[in-house]
């Protein structure tokens, strides 16, 4: 009996080794995914810099994640003279410290020393220059999905415009173990450019890539407690913000007529983008609105049309509360 006891022993320990060993070669040799950076170009023409400025500025809103913000303002603009310099997010349940990358044309701490390959890779795959993963609160999977190559070639011509900026966001993410592991595994080669996107005439197809390309679901989903969105509660909103002016919930903005949109006209709609009011005429924070305000008109009447195409989700959402 001792003799088979033994057995079972070393040949459980030996399973564990293999499974070990396997979650290594896994996350540590096979991850993150990669192909080397692509060749190209992104030309500085004028027509590529204005789309680049429109798509970073009042759509992708790049710059409210890549730049210190004043918390206390509604709409979150960035601080002046830091632009593109990289932020340090306050989130204190995060394993470890979230900041964005220093994305201005400085040499040394920016892109300025990338090629425009690295930086398409970055956009799209999730791999620094370095071969490093980036956090996927950098929306790089709904990007490989959403930006054609004109599109993000043109964003690229536009940051390399970016006065430098020496880092403002405190040094690069760190992760703890073992997230800093499975995050490995996120990053995927894109095999194919998605195709352009859908022209304001088609406001219905235009809504949906808004929805997606400005990240909406990234706050207004409804969240389990690792942040993981909750299957059928798409932008039920609910998740918690702490800034130094309050604590602020993302609201519901499903077009559910009790808790969500479905309460708010069309105008209603327009002057959050506008303005940054909401239904009950205060400000908004954290919703990063002055982005958004740039908008073509176009633009935002497809977005309000494809909020109001969303399932409902009944969800009540806390009031905000302010310091």
């Amino acid at each position: 009996m001792k003799k088979i006891a033994l057995r079972i022993v070393q040949v459980l320990g030996a399973l564990v080794v293999l499974a070990v060993l396997g979650i290594v070669v896994k996350f540590y040799v096979l991850s993150p995914k990669m192909h080397p950076a692509r060749v190209v170009t992104a030309n500085p023409t004028k027509e590529n810099l204005e789309r680049g400025r429109y798509l970073v500025e009042n759509v992708t809103g790049c710059l409210g994640c890549h730049s210190p913000i004043q918390e206390s303002q509604p709409g979150e603009p960035p601080v002046a003279g830091k632009i593109g310099g990289g932020r340090t997010f306050n989130e204190p349940n995060f394993p470890g410290k979230l900041r964005s990358p220093n994305i201005s044309s400085d040499k040394d701490d920016g892109i300025g020393a990338w090629t425009d390959g690295e930086i398409l890779r970055a956009m799209r795959e999730g791999v620094s220059r370095n071969g490093r993963t980036l956090f996927p609160q950098m929306p790089y999977p709904t990007y490989a999905k959403t930006l054609s190559d004109d599109d993000a070639l043109a964003i690229i011509a536009f940051l390399r415009t970016l006065p430098p900026v020496k880092n403002a966001g405190g040094g690069p993410t760190e992760v703890k173990f073992p997230v800093s592991m499975f995050i490995r595994g996120v990053p995927q080669p894109l095999l194919t450019a998605p195709p352009p996107a859908p022209p304001e005439s088609d406001k219905k197809a235009r809504g949906e890539w808004l929805l997606q390309v400005a990240s909406c679901h990234d706050c207004h989903d409804t969240f389990d407690a690792r942040r993981q969105p909750i299957a059928g509660k798409a932008l039920g909103g609910g998740a918690a913000y702490t800034t130094e002016k309050g604590t602020f919930y993302a609201p519901n903005i499903s077009s559910d007529p009790a808790s969500g949109l479905g309460a708010y006209s069309d105008a209603d709609l327009r002057r959050v983008f506008d303005t940054g009011v909401g239904k009950a005429g205060r400000p908004l924070y954290v919703m990063p609105w002055s982005y958004y305000s740039g908008m073509t008109a176009g633009d935002k009447e497809a977005l309000i049309f494809a909020l109001r195409q969303q399932p409902p989700v009944q969800n009540l959402v806390p009031p905000s509360v302010l310091k």
